[in-house]
């Protein structure tokens, strides 16, 4: 059995915090006090293993301590206790522009990455076309790089840590950055590498995004490891988690932005898959309908558009309750029913709706073949309003059996 790509053990850092930098001063002088510091626990002796080809996502709330996990792995930072060993070629896309010297141009700073990531200038040479490529920067390669947008420093920080072909790839939220187009090919891209058998540490707050991409999940929670499992198990009890304790919302499991961030724009003049319109319908009249009760057949009608460029789609639908709460979500994909035409109109027959009362939305998502790429969200245009008339309490209408065992106690 070959060695793990990644070991940890007892892995510990401690960052200190001074109340103004003169005490960083008084504390090496011999009158000076014990401890100006205020200790933070960013890492508390964190093992694991990540076996060779394996792909782990890291999930946790912010200021759980898993940037400071990535950075102590690619050598950014160093922990205050245990060690950790890395076999075989790292390459990291951690933050935007991390070492990138800003007056350089881009192909000045492709040559000093792939220097860093050990390789030399021949085989940067070799590369570097294909890094232009997928950078899409054109003759803004010979720009510097402070005049780059985000989203193109982005865009050439993952084509020179793809490029270098490395045998261990860390990304920290890097399907959160960019435009839609290259959201999709670093997805693309991953997938590739997953599928060649390299290992991939995979950071983000789109627990969808997790389950798809990764074998494994990693949950870690004020600096410990909480769980260290098939990452859709981590990801269910981290959502049923949040759900309780964190303010963090993974209420639409298909959009990979975190809460608030608004989704990303295609690049203009592009023509992409799309939701013409998505509307509930009565299912018998196919008239629009969005008030029912309890254990009526309801229906959702979405018109489909495809792009410039045909591709098989898929449509996933959900019904989130007013305070976020996602109750239902279904996919084509899961079903195994794909979107294969130029334009359809399709049809989700929920028969028997075991809602109770309460107003509903039902967000719309249009997925590409694999079902991570989501080209567009649309929500129907009304609200699901379930009316309910009997005396059933709670969210779903629960079917049931009673038996009742009658008790002999003249005996007793």
């Amino acid at each position: 059995m070959p060695d793990p790509a990644i070991t940890v053990q007892n892995l510990s850092k401690t960052y200190r915090l001074y109340g103004n930098p003169w005490s960083r001063l008084t504390e090496k002088l011999p009158w000076g006090p014990d401890k100006p510091y205020r200790e933070v626990h960013a890492l508390r002796d964190v093992s694991f293993e990540v076996p060779q080809g394996t792909c782990v996502g890291l999930i946790g709330a912010n200021g759980a301590g898993k940037s400071t996990l990535l950075k102590i792995l690619t050598g950014t930072t160093y922990p205050t206790g245990g060690s950790f060993t890395l076999r075989g070629r790292v390459a990291s896309l951690l933050e935007l522009g991390a070492g990138f010297n800003q007056n350089f141009s881009g192909r000045e700073n492709i040559f000093m990455n792939a220097a860093l990531m050990g390789l030399s200038r021949k085989e940067a040479q070799a590369k570097y076309d294909e890094i232009l490529e997928f950078s899409e920067l054109g003759d803004f390669i010979k720009m510097p790089i402070r005049t780059y947008s985000s989203g193109m420093v982005c865009r050439l920080g993952f084509s020179v840590a793809v490029a270098t072909d490395p045998e261990v790839l860390i990304i920290d939220e890097i399907l959160a950055v960019g435009d839609m187009s290259f959201r999709r090919k670093c997805a693309e891209r991953i997938l590739e590498f997953k599928h060649s058998g390299k290992t991939m540490f995979f950071c983000s707050h789109s627990l969808y995004d997790v389950r798809q991409l990764c074998d494994r999940a990693m949950w870690i929670q004020n600096g410990e490891l909480k769980m260290y499992d098939d990452s859709v198990v981590v990801t269910n009890e981290y959502a049923t988690f949040s759900a309780k304790h964190v303010k963090e919302e993974d209420a639409s499991p298909w959009d990979a932005d975190q809460a608030g961030k608004p989704a990303p724009e295609p690049v203009q003049g592009e023509q992409l898959p799309e939701i013409v319109s998505s509307r509930l319908i009565d299912p018998e009249t196919r008239k629009p309908r969005n008030t029912f009760m309890p254990g009526d057949d309801v229906a959702v009608e979405v018109h489909v558009k495809n792009g410039a460029v045909r591709e098989k789609l898929h449509l996933a639908i959900g019904a989130l309750r007013t305070d976020g709460t996602l109750c239902v979500a279904v996919s084509t994909e899961f079903d195994d029913s794909v979107i294969d035409a130029e334009e359809a109109v399709v049809t989700l027959l929920l028969p028997n709706i075991r809602l109770l009362s309460g107003e509903f939305v039902i967000p719309v998502w249009l997925l590409d073949e694999k079902g991570i790429h989501r080209f567009h969200e649309r929500p129907t245009e009304d609200n699901l309003i379930i009316q309910n008339r009997n005396k059933e309490l709670g969210l779903f209408l629960a079917d049931r059996e009673w038996s009742i065992q009658v008790l002999d106690v003249s005996t007793r």
